[in-house]
């Protein structure tokens, strides 16, 4: 296999880096399935607009590759490569990581690429990447600022049982899953779970029905779902909750379980049968499999404050963005100034709101 010593990879010659540096990928899908090769390769193929350009800087050292960051340019902008369709993003690093590897990046691809700034998202402020990813930054000669980019609904489940949890809901949730799966089945209906490779053109063909019944826009990238139904049941990932009412499809969820973590992806249901809050029984019953056969240690609803999620999870914590500014340009000393104002203007809201508040 031939060495891959340019600084930056571009998207098609991904499969040789994934190849050379298969530890990072490796470790970092643990922690999430969208920091893993195929994840990416799903993106590049059936998730980005055109034009953009997606590439992978480098840093490699004696004992091999240090640092992969997956990376987009979109017009006059870098931006990490992650879309609506990620939960999570991260430098990919080993253990032999310095600073001044992502460092060397960062500050080469302002100059290559031609921008003043350069902007992640979907991070996780306690993991250690984030502080990292800010020092080296600011060795790159870059300014960065942290934003807050989405709120994040988990619910911690080492070792807990199903039983003990639907024990903790609330009153009004419990009697909802007795009182309409008890309907749902006396009329009829039937509650599935898919999650081998023979079912997964039944789950794509459903989806689809369902998705275009529901309340939902359109998906911007029709093929992208069907793909990840395949990569997620090729990888043994995926857990797609079905419910019927006399053989037609009236809601399904998209869980995928990897590392140990059970991420609810995507929901939709058809509201010509709200009635049955078929998406609530399948959210339970896809539970129960979370944790009495899967038994992860932890259930992440991903993306947003939904008020519905509130009702299945019991933490809250922030994913966070950072968007960087090279001062020795004037486009990058105008970002400096106009996030400056922004994060003024923030800190300024929050004052009064807190002076407001009753004591």
């Amino acid at each position: 296999m031939s060495a891959l010593p340019e600084r930056f990879i571009p998207a098609d010659r991904l499969p040789d880096l994934a190849a050379q540096a298969s530890p990072l990928f490796a470790a970092a899908e643990q922690d999430s399935f969208d920091l893993g090769a195929e994840w990416f390769e799903l993106l590049i193929r059936h998730g980005l607009p055109d034009p953009s350009q997606a590439f992978f800087g480098v840093a490699a050292e004696n004992d091999g590759i240090s640092c992969v960051l997956p990376m987009l340019k979109e017009g006059q902008a870098l931006r990490s490569l992650s879309t609506y369709y990620s939960s999570l993003f991260r430098p990919l690093t080993a253990e032999s990581f310095a600073v001044r590897d992502l460092a060397s990046i960062f500050g080469e691809a302002i100059g290559r690429f031609g921008v003043a700034s350069v902007r992640l998202h979907a991070m996780d402020p306690g993991h250690a990447s984030f502080a990292l990813t800010m020092a080296a930054m600011r060795q790159a000669r870059l300014l960065p600022f942290s934003f807050s980019d989405f709120g994040n609904w988990y619910l911690p489940a080492e070792g807990v049982s199903y039983k003990k949890y639907l024990a903790g809901l609330s009153s009004r949730v419990r009697n909802t899953v007795r009182r309409r799966e008890k309907k749902l089945l006396h009329d009829g209906g039937t509650v599935r779970i898919f999650e081998g490779p023979g079912d997964v053109e039944t789950a794509v063909d459903a989806w689809a029905q369902i998705y275009s019944r529901s309340w939902k826009k359109p998906e911007p990238f029709p093929a992208f779902v069907p793909e990840l139904l395949r990569l997620a049941s090729r990888r043994g990932w995926l857990r797609f909750g079905l419910a019927e009412l006399a053989g037609v499809p009236i809601a399904a969820q998209i869980w995928i379980i990897n590392g140990g973590r059970a991420a609810i992806y995507k929901l939709a249901y058809d509201e010509r049968y709200a009635e049955y809050s078929a998406g609530t029984i399948l959210t339970a019953r896809l539970m129960q499999h979370a944790l009495d056969v899967d038994r992860v240690r932890e259930v992440d609803y991903l993306i947003g404050d939904d008020a519905y999620k509130q009702d299945w999870m019991s933490h809250r914590r922030e994913r966070m963005g950072i968007i960087a500014f090279d001062p020795s340009t004037l486009r990058g000393t105008l970002g400096i100034a106009r996030q400056s104002l922004s994060d003024w203007r923030r800190r300024l809201r929050s004052l009064v709101a807190r002076h407001r508040a009753p004591a």
